[in-house]
């Protein structure tokens, strides 16, 4: 096991995570400085923010959703630290965990055969090369070896 190479990608993945929440949380008016309000043309089901791009960013359906539960863990978080900017990084920093943790459980699971399709969902992003689909609908794990095929998609 190379331990330099994994603890080098856990941080690389960590800072990367981490900057894209704040650059999605960015996105629909959560800054490491304030809570943006939606603007004025909002309702219930679709938001707009003004985030300086030349059309206002929309969010509608889950996504209205997952920005109240976010800024609601963000005014907690600020009520039990005091401090909004500290607070903003604690909850950037819980999302960005979260993420990574779910990123490498079905990477696990995929690696040690556990997911039910059967299908290598996450390896296919760094390397060409798949298994095939077992030919029957069961999905009881198979004793029989497989061989690797080139797939037909990216490899081309």
């Amino acid at each position: 096991m190379d331990k330099p190479a994994i603890k080098k990608f856990a941080i690389w993945a960590r800072n990367k995570l981490i900057a894209d929440t704040k650059y999605r949380a960015g996105l629909v008016g959560v800054t490491e400085t304030a809570v943006a309000e939606p603007l004025p043309q909002s309702n219930e089901g679709v938001q707009f923010f003004d985030v300086g791009l030349p059309q206002p960013y929309r969010i509608e359906g889950d996504a209205v959703t997952q920005r109240q539960r976010f800024v609601a863990e963000l005014n907690k978080e600020t009520a039990k630290q005091g401090s909004y900017t500290a607070a903003y990084q604690t909850v950037v920093d819980k999302v960005a965990y979260t993420w990574f943790n779910r990123l490498i459980a079905v990477r696990y699971m995929e690696v040690n055969d556990l997911l039910p399709s059967r299908r290598s969902s996450l390896a296919r992003l760094t390397r060409c090369w798949t298994t095939p689909l077992p030919s029957s609908s069961k999905l009881s794990r198979s004793k029989t070896t497989t061989s690797w095929t080139r797939c037909s998609g990216c490899c081309s």
